[in-house]
């Protein structure tokens, strides 16, 4: 028999339970099977988590949010798989759990011929991730005689594309530099230029498993990728903007924030539109 520690019951039980946009689509292993109710059960985070938050290493790569899913979502076998349309409601469920439902965000307010002034507001977290739900991601598109069979990105493909366009704009931002020369200006920016067209066209591929023909169906990534490279522009276009679409369906829809009396005396309107932006390294501390 397995001897239990008398602290036992003292560890952390689950605070919240969630659904999940996806229903447990597209992971190679349902976390939701796994819980019995449908539902994922979320833990708050640990002093250890919060530690790994506050390193810059760990947050640039994704491994402290991936850090973090593992330790508050154990039903969760790789995080690095979770398809990027379940991430917000994941990463607002631990919020919740570890500091409740309300957050404090910072927003700009412009006055008309005075410095705009940034104002900190409080927002409740529990109808954004309702928000989330009852949604769904379109896995066919079809165009002409193809029919594209589509999976959203993973956590992992996005962290490679967030760290492939961090390297483009740090490329772009050496064309500025006086203390480089032409060739060497020149070489920043093909290189740049390089990266952008190829994370463009990753970025589509990464989300089509198959290729539908009158002919038969494709789903050998070798060849989807050999398609894309070398299909018509039109046909490329119409599948990103598709996608682009599927994606804006899970985007957070931005808080309407009443402004401060004292600033709405100076000029400014009554009520400002702010969009909701999770950066890790301020979503996950309390203050």
């Amino acid at each position: 028999m397995d001897q239990k520690s008398v602290l036992a019951k003292y560890t952390r039980q689950p605070k919240i339970y969630i659904k999940l946009p996806s229903n447990g689509r597209f992971y190679k292993s349902n976390p939701l099977e796994k819980s019995g109710s449908g539902e994922l059960p979320i833990y708050s985070m640990t002093a250890s988590d919060e530690i790994s938050v506050r390193t810059p290493d760990a947050l640039m790569n994704g491994e402290a949010t991936a850090t973090i899913i593992k330790s508050c979502c154990p039903l969760i076998n790789d995080p690095w798989d979770i398809p990027v349309i379940d991430l917000d409601a994941i990463l607002i469920a631990i919020r919740i759990a570890t500091y409740g439902e309300k957050m404090n965000i910072d927003v700009r307010v412009d006055i008309p011929d005075k410095t705009p002034e940034v104002v900190t507001t409080e927002i409740d977290l529990r109808p954004l991730l309702d928000s989330l739900l009852g949604k769904e991601f379109p896995t066919e598109f079809k165009h002409g005689e193809l029919t594209f069979h589509l999976r959203p990105l993973n956590y992992k493909d996005q962290s490679v594309f967030f760290q492939s366009a961090y390297e483009t704009q740090r490329l772009a931002s050496m064309l500025g530099n006086e203390n480089m020369t032409e060739e060497q200006k020149r070489e920043a920016f093909m290189k740049g230029f390089k990266m952008l067209s190829k994370n463009t066209m990753d970025i589509v591929i990464r989300q089509v498993v198959a290729i539908e023909t009158p002919e038969g169906v494709e789903n050998d990534p070798k060849f989807i990728n050999e398609f894309f490279l070398n299909t018509d522009k039109d046909t490329f276009t119409a599948v990103s903007d598709f996608l682009n679409q599927a994606k804006e369906i899970f985007d957070l829809k931005p808080q309407k924030v009443k402004v401060p009396e004292n600033l709405v005396n100076q000029g400014a309107s009554s009520e400002v539109t702010a969009p909701i932006m999770f950066d890790t390294s301020n979503f996950f501390v309390s203050k």
